[in-house]
């Protein structure tokens, strides 16, 4: 026991303090105060010599420390002033777009009940992301198309909120029905799918299994319903390599983000100023110091 108490040389820049918190920093002394009295050894893992930026974080469970490192991203250290280290001990940069930013603990396993889970979440992120793209490009290109001619339609009639389905606002003497069959058809097919994905999302394969024409074999899926793949969901075969597909899969996740934020910005655009985005951006580059948003919104609050 004499040579266990025996004072040890003092460190005085510890690498793995500096980089803590404050209460995971003395969670650490404690363990090695209680190490030190029951005779077991300490080990102060040392910094890594190459030059890659790490974030090492701590976290306590039960008796044992996880560390968790998390290798610095070649964009630069922007996104890093939004982590926490809280975060960083369960978003490990495994998933597509995982920057570690949950400022409010979102994807935190712990405490996770109910259908909101960290699995449930990050797969209706991409869902939402697919659905944002299909949607931002419908709130253009019905007006782009409308105004060079393609469609018979004026830009007046192909602008988003006005080729709805329901009452008043839209237009509908094009229409190949009333408004009411076109939106109970669609809700109906619509109510179909959407049960369809979610039955694969809590059993994955279900629906491969051929219980009518045989027509059930391209929706298989590959056990992770966010990437079915196959011949229908991945026609073109791509992500040969499981580099390419990791790549692939971030960008769709930061388009399908970007996609999120443009659909928000056109429906609040469309309330404000009662016109399609398209003649939006026309109106402002032809006249940007008129026509921005510092003026719709002096025209709004007058």
């Amino acid at each position: 026991m004499s040579q266990i108490l025996q004072p040890r040389p003092a460190r005085s820049r510890d690498p793995a303090l500096l980089l803590c918190p404050l209460h995971v920093a003395a969670t650490i002394m404690m363990q090695v105060a209680t190490s030190a009295f029951t005779g077991a050894a300490v080990r102060v893992a040392q910094p890594s010599s190459r030059n890659t930026r790490r974030s090492v974080v701590v976290r306590a469970e039960g008796t044992d420390l996880a560390k968790v490192e998390r290798v610095a991203k070649s964009g630069g250290p922007l996104y890093k002033n939004f982590t926490s280290g809280q975060a960083l001990t369960y978003l490990d940069g495994t998933l597509p777009g995982d920057f570690g930013f949950d400022p409010l603990g979102l994807s935190d396993p712990e405490g996770a009940g109910g259908f909101i889970t960290p699995e449930w979440l990050s797969y209706s992120e991409v869902i939402h992301c697919r659905w944002a793209m299909l949607g931002a490009a419908g709130f253009l290109a019905p007006e782009i198309l409308a105004t060079a001619g393609v469609i018979p339609a004026s830009p007046e009639e192909a602008v988003w909120f006005r080729s709805g389905v329901i009452p008043p606002a839209g237009q509908y003497g094009k229409y190949w029905t009333d408004p009411y069959s076109l939106f109970w058809v669609e809700a109906i097919m619509m109510n179909f799918a959407e049960l369809r994905r979610w039955q694969d999302f809590k059993n994955p394969g279900s629906q491969g299994k051929q219980y009518f024409l045989g027509l059930e074999a391209v929706f298989g899926g590959s056990g992770n319903p966010a990437y079915p793949g196959g011949q229908f969901f991945n026609m073109f075969n791509l992500g040969k390599t499981p580099e390419s597909m990791q790549k692939l899969k971030t960008n769709e996740i930061r388009n399908g983000r970007l996609a999120m934020i443009a659909c928000l910005g056109m429906a609040a655009q469309g309330v404000m100023t009662g016109k399609g985005p398209f003649e939006n951006l026309l109106t402002h580059l032809s006249d940007p110091v008129s026509d921005n948003l510092l003026t719709n919104l002096a025209s709004i609050l007058k």
